[in-house]
């Protein structure tokens, strides 16, 4: 990831969960270098067959909200959800809490659980 915000959204991640910047590992294996390139899940979207939900942020400078909006109008029962925050808002905060109220009703409507009579 070499995007402009992406120091400054790690650091506000490792912030939100108490790690230190010394506690942090920034490092991969060196295998990540050689799936990347072949990793393309959008590919594979046309082939999900249960619903799926995409949630795009429209300004994200890792994973671009327009790829990602092409690849999701090819699943056969694809929802998009679009949040007008960057890549990183999702994960802490209000932005956070947001997402995560509107993937729990997403799962709610299409994974309901019986509950005990």
């Amino acid at each position: 990831m070499d995007a402009p915000d992406v120091i400054e959204g790690v650091m506000g991640l490792l912030e939100a969960s108490g790690l230190t910047e010394e506690e942090y590992r920034n490092d991969v294996p060196a295998r990540v270098a050689l799936e990347i390139p072949l990793d393309s899940p959008g590919r594979r979207t046309r082939d999900v067959r249960c619903p799926i939900l995409f949630c795009v942020c429209d300004t994200d400078s890792v994973a671009p909200a327009g790829a990602t909006l092409r690849h999701a109008a090819k699943a056969p029962q694809g929802e998009v959800l679009r949040y007008p925050v960057g890549h990183f808002d999702i994960y802490a905060g209000g932005d956070f809490e947001r997402v995560v109220a509107d993937q729990l009703a997403f799962l709610a409507t299409h994974v309901p659980v019986a509950t005990a009579a």
